[in-house]
């Protein structure tokens, strides 16, 4: 069997599990997700189309304004999208029509939890099914992607904001048409919450399902996992800091002593002429992810967007994760900050170094270096501190500073900058000797 045909079938499989989910969702009660409450809310109001029907109605629409927007967007995708339109349409519908006498509400609200959970995990297989097949996606979706470029905005920000209207539309139609909320209830935020969690989760847990249906993916989803970058036979010594522990300039005095290229805002650079940004725009973005927890709730809400459209904070630790890859693989190096450790984690010749110092040494210095207060010192020393620990921990899921993730953490303030590069010089050497 050909690999295009496989992708079809696959792509197929997706619409069929992605119309059961909805078809779940709707049977629990409990509301349907915000994508689709809007058709939902028109078939309880003008019962003369059904649920796929309208559904697929809303989709063709988008079809029209995909037009609109742009005359000479790609006819082929317009075709493949109109048939997954009238697909998606028809399976939502059948397994509607295959659950006609599935009534959880008159058993127990626990069944119908359970009947929801099992709805988004059939949307997000779905999805998961549809993503690797690399055939499109839904009407709907590609409107709002032209849209946001049309406008110059995120295309996650938009879909957010159009769930959002969706379901306010939703809300009033249903209280102005029903006298009552259908479509609309506790269901529908879990399932816009759970459901990005379980695409991600799919998309990270069942590589080897992927590769089995379409081993070509391991070279056109994964670039990566087609060969390793790294080369085994290159020193690379990563360096993360605490914010005025002079980590720098003991980074900088190692990479000299040792005859070794130093990288920290080159990697800025080189990522910035990879993605096509400026340098000053992704040295002011990266790193900077202010509230964690509400990133969190967004990766969990929006999990599975094209790569083009993920929060900046994430391009941007892409483009420098390739980068720290790519430096490695060349030649032997001095790597400062940017979650190298973690990108270098499984790189045998690889030496990752936390450098500290008490809090109080710090303000002292950044007092002495940048000409401020103690008390500007201080807010400036906690703010980075603050975006380094949300950026650690969301991209890789660890604890920054924490001396496990480390081979070494030594505290500057109490050997001085200069022997406290002396000792890792001699610990790197140390470390050279035993590795090869």
């Amino acid at each position: 069997m050909s690999e295009q045909v496989r992708r079809y079938i696959i792509f197929a499989l997706g619409l069929m599990f992605m119309g059961f989910g909805v078809a779940c969702l709707i049977k629990s009660s409990l509301g349907v997700s915000p994508i689709s409450s809007l058709p939902y809310t028109f078939a309880l109001i003008l019962p003369v189309l059904t649920v796929g029907q309208w559904t697929a109605g809303i989709n063709l629409l988008m079809l029209f304004m995909q037009i609109a927007i742009k005359p000479d967007v790609n006819k082929l995708s317009l075709v493949v999208q109109f048939l997954m339109t009238i697909c998606f349409g028809c399976f939502i519908d059948m397994s509607l029509n295959f659950m006609v006498d599935y009534h959880p509400e008159k058993i127990s609200y626990l069944l119908q939890l359970a009947t929801l959970v099992f709805g988004c995990f059939l949307m997000a297989f779905g999805t998961y099914f549809d993503i690797i097949s690399q055939k499109g996606v839904l009407p709907m979706d590609s409107f709002l992607q032209l849209f946001a470029q049309k406008i110059n905005k995120q295309y996650t920000n938009i879909r957010i904001v159009s769930d959002l209207i969706m379901t306010a539309m939703s809300i009033t139609l249903c209280l102005v048409f029903l006298g009552e909320i259908k479509a609309v209830r506790e269901g529908t935020v879990i399932a816009a919450l759970l459901c990005g969690s379980m695409i991600k989760f799919c998309m990270l847990r069942m590589k080897s399902l992927t590769y089995t249906l379409l081993p070509e993916n391991l070279v056109a989803l994964e670039p990566e996992a087609k060969s390793e970058l790294v080369n085994d036979h290159n020193f690379v010594l990563t360096v993360s800091h605490e914010y005025g522990s002079g980590g720098r300039t003991i980074a900088k005095r190692i990479a000299h002593e040792l005859d070794l290229p130093y990288y920290d805002t080159e990697i800025i650079k080189l990522a910035a002429s990879k993605g096509g940004y400026t340098p000053e725009y992704l040295q002011r973005h990266e790193e900077k992810i202010d509230n964690n927890a509400l990133y969190t709730l967004y990766d969990l809400y929006a999990a599975s967007i094209p790569q083009g459209n993920v929060p900046m904070a994430e391009q941007i630790f892409n483009l420098e994760a390739q980068v720290i890859r790519e430096i490695a693989a060349n030649e032997s190096c001095v790597i400062v900050g940017r979650l190298a450790n973690y990108v270098l984690q499984n790189h045998r010749n690889a030496l990752h170094v936390f450098i500290t110092a008490d809090e109080e040494e710090r303000v002292q210095r950044v007092m002495r270096k940048d000409s401020i207060t103690y008390e500007e010192s201080l807010a400036k020393i906690r703010a980075f501190a603050n975006d380094r620990k949300n950026h650690c921990l969301q991209f890789s899921e660890k604890e920054w500073g924490n001396g496990v993730n480390y081979d070494i953490t030594i505290k500057s303030n109490r050997y001085g900058v200069d022997r406290t590069a002396a000792i890792l010089i001699q610990l790197i050497k140390e470390f050279r000797l035993l590795q090869f």
